[in-house]
């Protein structure tokens, strides 16, 4: 099935607004999963970080954001799902746990990235008679899926996309897995290039008052005026503005300007100094 004119600019509009926010791993994540929801009309959506051991095993599989799930108990559980597929074969997933992960790797490992829909992977009936569907995914209200995976420009890390329908909705069908695939093409190569991650200089980290003061700043407002903005002192805003410097590794106020205006996140591992503690 083809993709509508009005989708494809959807899907570009859609890119451009996540990395309009490239400084807050958290910010640009949801946003992306927000957004992809609304064009496949999904429910619920998750980025999921896979640290790869081999071509026959993954490593750590970890979710990195989520949106959608309603309660802190659904994301929790979200994350124990993870943990059953963790440090483990594609071929133990499939035949024990998750049908079709063997599949998709399959595709993965010959073309260098797989997006595909749930009938795709496995029988739905295969499906939900497996234990990944009833111990997780029937009780967070997850059927049918649409999954889109590729590696990132960090070393040995896949990024795996996974956007979910309610039980009971109709099934994802190869409009929505284009769409999934336009925008994961243009996403993932921008990964750590001009979209930071938490192992870049960026927001993660920041407390709500250092986010801030740091927004302000940008915004071209002195310290005084950031002072009166935010009804705190001189002294204490001067004290926030050293810890900005010391966070994104520059000395003075045209650095850390000059360092959003190129968009290019350097990575915490190149920095002299750790990352800032987050501060009230």
């Amino acid at each position: 099935m083809e993709i509508s004119l009005e989708e494809i600019s959807s899907a570009i509009r859609l890119v451009r607004e996540v990395c309009d926010r490239w400084d807050d791993p958290q910010a640009w994540r949801e946003h992306l999963l927000r957004g992809i929801c609304t064009l496949v009309d999904g429910h619920v959506g998750s980025i999921f970080d896979i640290e790869m051991q081999s071509t026959q095993a993954n490593g750590r599989v970890r979710a990195v954001a989520n949106v959608g799930f309603p309660d802190a108990v659904r994301r929790a559980m979200l994350d124990e799902s993870m943990m059953q597929v963790s440090h483990r074969g594609f071929d133990d997933i499939s035949q024990n746990t998750s049908p079709g992960i063997d599949v998709m790797f399959k595709q993965f490992s010959e073309k260098g990235w797989a997006t595909m829909i749930g009938q795709e992977l496995a029988d739905p009936e295969e499906m939900r008679a497996s234990p990944m569907f009833q111990n997780f995914r029937k009780p967070m209200n997850c059927d049918d899926l649409v999954l889109s995976i590729r590696k990132v420009d960090i070393p040995d890390r896949l990024e795996m996309i996974d956007i979910d329908r309610p039980i009971g909705a109709s099934p994802f069908g190869e409009r929505e897995a284009t769409l999934l695939k336009l925008v994961h093409d243009e996403i993932a190569p921008l990964v750590g290039v001009r979209l930071a991650t938490e192992k870049h200089l960026c927001r993660d980290g920041l407390s709500q008052r250092l986010n801030e003061t740091l927004s302000l700043l940008l915004d071209g407002r002195s310290e005084k005026e950031v002072a009166r903005q935010l009804r705190l002192s001189p002294l204490t805003v001067h004290r926030y503005v050293a810890k900005l410097y010391v966070h994104f590794q520059v000395s003075s106020r045209a650095e850390l300007l000059a360092y959003f205006l190129r968009r290019n996140p350097i990575f915490r591992e190149s920095a002299n100094e750790p990352p800032i503690d987050p501060i009230a």
